[in-house]
């Protein structure tokens, strides 16, 4: 894909925003960076909110902030700008009425307003005045990759399918050519040319990189159609055998098989939007690979994000029950940590819709990683009744029970995640490892080491797995010797994770190297100076040497880090040990730590250290 321009276009964002902490943007026109202009009549506590509400990522709060400030400042077109572009966002009707507004101004017209209009206009079937303005908008770079798609769709809805199929077909050479024809075989299916649509699904399949749902889904509704059951029903299990999310859909779209996914103009237009959002995000992707200096990189994830949030928002106007653009929502919200935006966009997933069953698990997992496992449970525990033995579900279902500290319901489900997955003859080590951590924390180490083994013999090369089982023996005091050759491998695969320095700095204190053991630990604690357990690990090595002063400092550090029980414990009995009260300091950010400069005395006899939680990245 070549580098996205219609970026310039969709970062409406007001000057007084791009002057907050936080990233924005300031809309740029031919002329240059706009001016804000208006009364001077300003609803502080609507734009303030307007403000939090993008900071949160809520368009919908956002759009209602902005339009209650426009209505005292009603000629103040930043505001008018903010209002609309949030409306858009989000598929408000009222998005269509500030474009108009928009576009009486030939300078504040943008690739956003002709959109706009020229979707409202297809709402209302005048064909002729969408196309005028889906004209205006492909003098932009990436409009234009879709705009045949946009006129080939008008075209059909005036009842001229051949030339709009003809247009798809024989224009410009593009990248999206599987794309498009796709789209030709679903305007033939559309306009009634059935034969013409299944030799036009087929070609599309031939050139489609990859498994694509939209055409899975339309080929075998067409297959169905025309007799071809066994067929069909091939087709959709083919295409949800490759992912195992999608597979938990493949019940519900074997019941809906025969139903076409776009029956009209309006739903090609809207899935032509959901596709140009796929694309902002491919290049996102792509450019983050490049690293700081790869092409395009003044344009960074915010604005990719911000521009596909916009296209999913034409593609929501256009068909509001699209579970596919609110999916792709979802996915850019919670990237962006917007969680009770991702929540509410999938809470408005119809429940009747075949992927239904896919937004539900991405909500479980949602509330999971987002500190609300309590409300994940009983959602995966319903998809468990809908979808019985399925590995997905099992693992989302164990990872909640691990959040609440469950360890027993977490390694049920685990278990089961386990043998399903030995039953398909796909045996999973992450799985292993995950009811590993499980036994652990509920005090089984003998199980826990078990299974970490077992995992191991998969995967032998796995930091993770070498750190975790490596680092549970030195908390038992268990083969220090292999310990160590584990900690070796472990940091020989990845010498910049924290943890996995701390571990072998700690195997080696143990062992009483602590001129070995406590370079190794200084660096942990310079790459994670807030993480209790290294600080704590660090205090214990100093005062092990006679530098115990220092030792105090980080036990008081570690102290004010909270902390989990079983680290508090350790430190506060290191502190008493030390004879000093404990007095963790006000800030979170330990001391700066300096190599030893002294030779390192004999270390006295140790108390073996019995911290209980796992000790992984």
């Amino acid at each position: 894909m070549p580098t996205v321009f219609l970026l310039s276009a969709t970062m409406l964002v007001s000057p007084v925003l791009a002057a907050a902490p936080e990233p924005a943007h300031v809309l740029h026109h031919k002329g240059g960076p706009v001016e804000q202009a208006g009364s001077g009549r300003v609803d502080s506590e609507a734009y303030l909110r307007g403000i939090v509400a993008v900071r949160l990522g809520d368009d919908l709060e956002a759009a209602q902030a902005f339009r209650t400030a426009l209505l005292a400042d009603p000629a103040n077109m930043d505001l008018l700008r903010q209002a609309f572009v949030r409306s858009v966002m989000v598929g408000d009707p009222q998005a269509v009425e500030l474009a108009r507004v928009v576009d009486k101004t030939p300078q504040d017209r943008s690739v956003i307003s002709a959109l706009v209009l020229g979707d409202d206009a297809a709402v209302r079937g005048a064909w002729p005045e969408a196309v005028q303005y889906y004209h205006r908008a492909g003098a932009d770079p990436m409009a234009r990759l879709i705009m045949p798609l946009l006129l080939a769709w008008c075209q059909q809805a005036q009842g001229h399918a051949d030339e709009a199929i003809e247009s798809l077909l024989h224009g410009p050479g593009s990248v999206l050519m599987p794309f498009y024809t796709l789209h030709a075989g679903l305007i033939a299916q559309v306009a009634g040319q059935s034969d013409r649509a299944e030799s036009l699904f087929e070609q599309a399949q031939k050139v489609m990189p990859g498994y694509d749902m939209l055409l899975t889904r339309s080929h075998a509704a067409w297959l169905w159609t025309h007799g071809q059951q066994d067929k069909a029903r091939a087709v959709i299990r083919k295409l949800v055998e490759t992912d195992s999310i999608l597979g938990l859909a493949g019940p519900a779209l074997q019941a809906n098989i025969a139903r076409y996914p776009v029956t009209s103009a309006r739903e090609g237009i809207a899935r032509a939007y959901v596709l140009t959002a796929f694309l902002l995000r491919q290049q996102a992707r792509e450019q983050a690979q490049q690293g700081p200096g790869g092409e395009g990189s003044a344009l960074n994830l915010f604005q990719f994000n911000e521009a596909a949030r916009l296209m999913l928002g034409f593609a929501l106007a256009m068909d509001p029950t699209l579970v596919d653009a609110r999916l792709m929502l979802a996915e850019i919200q919670d990237d962006e940590q917007h969680f009770a935006a991702a929540r509410e966009t999938l809470v408005r997933v119809p429940p009747q819709d075949p992927l239904a069953i896919v937004a539900t698990l991405r909500l479980a997992v949602l509330e999971t990683t987002n500190d609300h496992p309590a409300d994940a449970i009983p959602l995966l525990q319903h998809l468990l009744e809908q979808a019985p033995g399925q590995i997905v579900i099992e693992r989302a279902l164990g990872n909640a029970y691990s959040q609440t500290k469950d360890w027993k319901a977490a390694i049920a489900a685990y278990t089961r995640a386990i043998d399903l997955a030995n039953a398909q003859k796909s045996p999973d080590w992450t799985l292993l490892f995950l009811r590993g951590m499980a036994y652990h924390e509920a005090g089984d180490w003998a199980a826990a080491k078990t299974d970490t083994r077992a995992a191991l013999a998969y995967a032998p090369d796995e930091p993770l797995l070498l750190n975790f089982l490596g680092y549970g023996m030195v908390e038992q005091h268990e083969d220090l010797a292999e310990a160590e050759q584990l900690l070796r491998k472990a940091h020989a695969l990845d010498d910049q994770d924290a943890a996995i320095t701390d571990s072998l700095g700690w195997v080696r204190v143990e062992q009483g190297d602590l001129a070995g053991g406590i370079p190794l630990l200084e660096k942990a604690a310079e790459q994670t100076p807030e993480d209790p357990e290294v600080n704590y690990h660090l205090g214990e090595a100093y005062w092990r040497v006679g530098r115990k002063a220092e030792a105090v400092d980080q036990w008081n550090v570690a102290l004010g880090l909270h902390p989990s029980p079983a680290d508090e414990s350790l430190i506060r009995a290191a502190l008493q040990k030390a004879g000093v009260p404990p007095t963790p300091p006000t800030g979170l950010t330990a001391p700066v730590v300096a190599p030893s400069a002294t030779p390192v005395a004999t270390p006295a006899p140790a108390q073996p250290a019995q911290e209980q939680g796992k000790h992984t990245p």
